[in-house]
């Protein structure tokens, strides 16, 4: 992750560097090289966050698996059953 936002951070300095000289063509290259180097680190932002997610969904699976030492497949404790609702039809 980090050789990503040096490589964004570089491009965006190329690009601020291309602007201060000056000239037409260096100018709209400067420009380029910092609206892709932006376009880069949304990306990355997206990109962190969806890893983040999926990563506790991973852990949040991994909890609500059986372990394998448990004789039923549960942690060991009971759980209480409610009977059903009255509905007033008595």
């Amino acid at each position: 992750m980090r050789p990503w936002v040096i490589g964004l951070f570089l491009l965006s300095l190329v690009g601020v560097v291309l602007i201060l000289i000056g000239g037409t063509a260096l100018v709209a290259i400067g420009v380029g090289c910092m609206g892709i180097a932006a376009v880069g680190a949304v990306s990355l932002g997206f990109f962190i966050v969806g890893r983040s997610e999926d990563d506790a969904r991973a852990e949040e699976e991994a909890a609500r698996t059986p372990r394998p030492d448990s004789p039923e497949g549960g942690d060991g404790r009971l759980t209480s059953r409610r009977p059903p609702r009255s509905r007033g039809d008595t």
